[in-house]
């Protein structure tokens, strides 16, 4: 896959990015902020693909809680439908 965005490289800005892992039935989307680390896949060690979809550099700006994602779960096909 020609793309540089994945698991364990540094996010290279703000925003919300695509996840493509043909492995498993993993959440579509997710937000993640620049420094931190791409998340692997919860089930297996193959690598997460990950494409930006929108940058959104006012995420992250606000001094107090924020969130690292390192693991992306498999999601139940129950959980797919909800989030579409």
């Amino acid at each position: 896959m020609p793309n540089d965005l994945w698991t364990g490289c540094p996010v290279p800005e703000n925003g919300f990015y695509r996840v493509k892992h043909p492995q498993h039935r993993l959440p579509k989307e997710v937000t993640l902020l620049i420094g931190q680390l791409f998340p692997r896949c919860s089930k297996c060690a193959e690598p997460v693909y990950f494409e930006l979809i929108r940058c959104a550099p006012s995420l992250g700006m606000t001094r107090g809680f924020n969130i690292a994602l390192y693991e992306l779960p498999e999601m139940a096909e129950q959980d797919e439908s909800l989030a579409s």
